[in-house]
């Protein structure tokens, strides 16, 4: 089913994530019956994605992300329209708070995790 709720906005200065690691949620639910026979049956039909991602950017662009984050999404409670790495504009939801590391003065490298629901 499509994501028909809120969806914020990226800021245009933040440009698509440099590095993308991605992994498909697990859809399967493995069960022993009394005779030992596993047997399998799928949550969903559709695929469920997770990714790391991280993005180096300038210092001045440090308030930019904070409030993307705190404010437009809500600190993760929506999710978000995020370029990534092979340039598709698509919709993710934050699933943990992004980690800041300062490089030096000027540069900042932002990670997060995110993820995308079936057929958002």
């Amino acid at each position: 089913m499509a994501y028909t709720g809120d969806i914020a906005n990226r800021p245009g200065t933040l440009g698509c994530f440099s590095s993308w690691d991605e992994q498909q949620t697990d859809n399967v639910i493995k069960s022993t019956a009394d005779d030992g026979t596993v047997k399998f049956r799928r949550r969903f039909t559709g695929k469920n994605r997770r990714a790391s991602a991280s993005v180096r950017i300038s210092s001045e662009h440090y308030d930019d992300f904070v409030a993307w984050y705190d404010v437009a999404q809500r600190q993760g409670a929506i999710p978000t329209r995020v370029i990534t790495p092979y340039g598709a504009e698509e919709v993710w939801q934050f699933i943990s708070p992004p980690v800041y590391r300062w490089i030096d003065a000027n540069v900042l490298e932002v990670s997060c995790n995110l993820y995308q629901g079936s057929n958002w």
